[in-house]
């Protein structure tokens, strides 16, 4: 099935190579389904308010996790909700979560990108924090968690080709040149990591602007 490419080039400024950071960056793309079809966020929200406001997202690494919950983060200040967001990196950034839920108001969601890096115990006291100050918590993880599941990521050579399709610059030559065959192939090589993937593509770019050049 085809789909028509829609690029989102930054007006005013010279696309560059489609596959630097700026343009493949968490929140920079929609959320796709693993077909390569936008997702929709709504039945997402409504789950998300049945189960109480707290539930986690999960999926292997470069499956697109926090490009979703950046959206969900969005969508849920566009009604109005109070949102914090964290990222953590590793357990040393368990004091920045402490600090973070002492910001969130009651009724607002507190974001956490890389649930995992927490510990089981800080984990526990996050979540108590949160129910005593009653705010939401939406969490990625790679594993299962305690908090109930919103949804679950996986990658497909078919959502990396649909990534790519809605890059900034995808109709022209270079962009063109990376085809399916190539697309599949980055995506076998980073054993299915989306990001990865996209580092390897923006290095076949590269390549190919120095073919050209030479």
């Amino acid at each position: 099935m085809s789909v028509a490419p829609t690029c989102d080039v930054d007006r005013g400024r010279p696309p560059g190579n489609p596959f630097s950071t700026r343009h493949v960056r968490p929140g920079r793309i929609v959320p796709l389904d693993g077909r390569g079809e936008p997702l929709d966020l709504e039945p997402l929200l409504e789950r998300l308010q049945k189960l109480g406001g707290s539930a986690a997202i999960r999926g292997p690494h470069g499956s697109g996790k926090t490009t979703l919950l950046e959206h969900l983060a969005a969508a849920l200040q566009d009604r109005g909700i109070p949102v914090v967001r964290v990222r953590l990196r590793t357990v040393g950034d368990t004091a920045t979560v402490f600090r973070a839920i002492l910001q969130s108001p009651p009724g607002g969601v507190l974001c956490i990108d890389s649930w995992d890096c927490l510990g089981r115990m800080p984990a526990a006291v996050v979540r108590l924090l949160a129910r005593v100050r009653q705010c939401g918590l939406i969490v990625t993880t790679h594993k299962t968690t305690s908090l109930p599941l919103l949804a679950h990521r996986d990658t497909t050579p078919e959502l990396l080709a649909a990534i790519v399709r809605r890059l900034p610059g995808c109709d022209r030559e270079e962009t063109a040149r990376i085809g399916p065959q190539e697309i599949d192939a980055a995506f076998a090589r980073a054993q299915g990591n989306l990001r990865e993937a996209l580092y390897d593509l923006y290095d076949r770019f590269e390549s190919f602007k120095r073919l050209d050049a030479s």
